[in-house]
Order: C-alpha cells, then structure tokens, then sequence
C-alpha cells in the first residue's frame, strides 16, 4: 500500500495530466430558471436557484415556467429552504405553489421554510398574506400541507419605503442575505444580495430608476449583479413603463457606481432581446466590466 502511494505521488508530478483532480465547485452559483417577463415569448418568468457549495439552497422568485425548469436541470430541493421574493407580480411569483409542491413530494422529512417578500400596499398583499392565501388553513392550495411533507412556513414582511434601512435577514454558516426597499411603480419591491466566503450576488429584481441610491449601496463591491432589462433607452419603451423599470444607461451607471465586478442582464424584454448590441453600447458608457445577457437554464458561477 505505501508502495503504491509513492508511485502516485512521483506521476502526479513528473506526469501531472496523469492525475487529474475533479472540478472544485464554485462556493457560489447561480441558476437562471427563468430569464422573461410577463409576456410569453419563448423565456420563463423571472426565478434564480442560488447553489451554496454545490447545494441549492436558495429560491429567488418563482416566475412561470421555474417548475419546468427545475424538472429540465434536475435540481435537488432537498435543502432548499430560503425563498427570497422580490415583488408579487405574476411573472415573479406564479409558480411559488409549484415549487412547494415539487419539494414536498421529494422530501425525505419536515421541510422548514424562511420566506421574505415585501410588506403590502394598494392591490397587493404583505408576503405573509400571500403564501397565506396559497397554502394557509384557507388558502386556494390548503391540500399542500397534506399532500407530500410536513411543511411548516416562517414569512417574513420586509419594509417597502425607499428611506427603511437595508438589513440582514439571515446571516448562519457564513452565509449572509440582506435586502433594501425598491421601487416598481404601485408594486412593493425589494433587492436582495446573497453573500458567501467572500463572494457576493444581488438581484435588482423590477425596479425603475428612482430606488437607484438604494440599489447602489446594497450592491457596493459585489461579484455580480443581475439586473432586470425591460426596457430601452428613452424614448424607445413606452413611456409608463419608465416608472418600473432602469432602461439601459441608468443601469449601467448603477454598475459603475457600485463597483460590481460583472453585469448580468435578465427578465429580458422581446425589444431588449432584438436590440442586444444598443443595450450594451449604451450601458458600456458607464460600465467597463464584463457584461452578459441572461438565459433560461444558464449556470453562472459567482467569483471574487
């Protein structure tokens, strides 16, 4: 037996293609679910599974068309238990009963959810109220909690006014989440970054350019920052759509400004989708890093 470790250590470094060691996993990654908007063109809603050591382990939005994407790239659920919800628009957040439902019926036991989503206001209710609504004692899918595992579900209302404080919602084994308000027209919103041995994501989430300030400080110095793209510049959107969405340039000196290391694009609107080249020109006024746009099933490592 020692002869036989001598032999691999002498050919690991006379002969080092000999012995080749398997891929590190990224301590941080990103799977693209869904890259679209609200409408049906080809690209799922809006939905992330954030992989923590090679593990997923956290949801950020459930658009439609996340639980097809989840079966095509064969996540494990199993210890996903952090759902991160940005607004509770439809394309943000169709198929959250899906994934409960997904995950109960692969469970091997109780299953404890953390849920974070926006307070209420106007039309829309607090996050608390919604899941309620899905899966509560009265909720539409009440049958949930008896159909696959024990689920138990712990959701927290997050501050929706641009002056609340950014905070930290969960900071356990290194891993740190925190959010800060946004703004997305009547719709309460939130950005959220993700944080990991050094490494740092944040989602945008639907935003227009007012909640910018905010945006910047949560994305101070991040590895990437995936921001949501609906719409051009000035005046090539309609113009209501400007008061819930960053057109390009702004989003680009948001980059700058923040000091990101790389820009992903997504939620990708089908004018965006065709004007691919005009987006980057203008947002690489601003912004010199690497700048790419998303795709549904797409896996993006995230590195210092």
């Amino acid at each position: 037996m020692k002869m036989l470790i001598v032999i691999a250590a002498v050919l690991a470094v006379v002969f080092p293609a000999c012995v080749e060691a398997a891929p590190a996993k990224p301590g941080l990654e990103v799977l693209v679910l869904g890259s679209g908007g609200p409408r049906a063109f080809g690209r799922a809603g809006s939905s992330y599974i954030v992989v923590v050591d090679g593990t997923p382990r956290v949801l950020v939005d459930a658009g439609p068309g996340a639980f097809v994407r989840i079966g095509e790239l064969q996540v494990d659920l199993g210890k996903v238990d952090t759902v991160l919800l940005t607004h509770l628009h439809i394309d943000h957040s169709e198929d959250l009963a899906a994934f409960f439902n997904a995950r109960a019926l692969t469970s091997d036991g109780p299953i404890r959810y953390r849920i974070f989503g926006p307070d209420g206001a106007g039309l829309f209710p607090k996050t608390s109220r919604f899941v309620d609504l899905l899966v509560g004692d009265d909720g539409a899918f009440r049958y949930q909690k008896t159909f696959g595992a024990d689920e138990t579900f712990e959701v927290h209302d997050l501050a929706i006014k641009l002056d609340s404080p950014r905070t930290k919602i969960v900071d356990e084994n290194g891993l740190v989440i925190e959010e800060v308000a946004t703004h997305h027209g009547d719709c309460p919103s939130v950005a959220y970054r993700i944080a990991y041995k050094g490494m740092a994501v944040v989602f945008s989430g639907d935003m227009d350019a007012s909640a910018l300030p905010n945006l910047v400080q949560l994305a101070k110095n991040a590895d990437l920052l995936i921001f949501n793209c609906a719409v051009l510049d000035p005046p090539d959107s309609p113009e209501q759509l400007y008061e819930l969405h960053t057109p390009p340039k702004k989003i680009g000196e948001a980059a700058r400004d923040s000091l990101v290391k790389s820009l992903l694009l997504s939620h990708i609107a089908p004018d965006v989708e065709e004007s691919q080249n005009a987006v980057r020109k203008s947002i690489r006024g601003s912004f010199a890093g690497p700048i790419a746009f998303a795709g549904d099933r797409l896996r993006v490592p995230v590195a210092p």
